[in-house]
């Protein structure tokens, strides 16, 4: 077991547009060189999720994490610079 904190951490993403809840509650996390693949039918969330974590989304529940960062919230000075 790793004792290294996740390279990408999503807790409880929660996405909606309109009354279409896509994202419901999606916990993730991927450790530093692992390799994963976020496979299912078409509709289910999957490029709202990856859009998420990348910022090109915003959430309307949950935290996004990158390397101990949380990115989802605003941040002040060099937090983004990592």
């Amino acid at each position: 077991m790793s004792t290294q904190r996740p390279m990408v951490e999503v807790r409880g993403a929660r996405k909606s547009f309109g009354a279409v809840e896509v994202l419901k509650g999606i916990d993730l996390s991927v450790e530093r060189g692992q390799i994963v693949a976020i496979i299912g039918p078409s509709g289910s969330g999957k490029s709202t999720l990856l859009r998420s974590i990348n910022h090109l989304e915003t959430l309307n529940g949950g935290e996004v994490w990158l390397d101990g960062v949380q990115v989802n919230q605003p941040l002040h000075g060099q937090a983004f610079e990592r």
